[in-house]
């Protein structure tokens, strides 16, 4: 069952704390400018190996941020238990 609440939160939650952060959006913007100077400086017959390299980078950034903010859930839910804060299993 956390596996399904750490999943709903990462994909609406997670998306709407990046969106807010200055450096994120800002980091995105030098992201696209780079892109289109990558691709206005190659053949148009290699940008499906850019994108094919670009989508295998943000599907490995993308699993990343899914498994290190579904293991910060686990490790606070586990903490708030051993502290005696948290609902235990029976």
């Amino acid at each position: 069952m956390l596996d399904e609440i750490a999943e709903y939160m990462v994909s609406g939650k997670l998306q709407e704390v990046f969106m807010e952060d200055e450096e994120y959006r800002a980091r995105g913007e030098r992201q696209k400018e780079a892109a289109e100077q990558c691709y206005g400086t190659i053949p148009a017959q290699y940008h499906p190996l850019v994108e094919e390299l670009m989508d295998c980078q943000n599907a490995c950034a993308g699993r990343l941020v899914d498994m290190a903010y579904k293991q910060g859930m686990i490790d606070g839910a586990q903490m708030l238990i051993e502290l005696g804060l948290g609902a235990t299993r029976q």
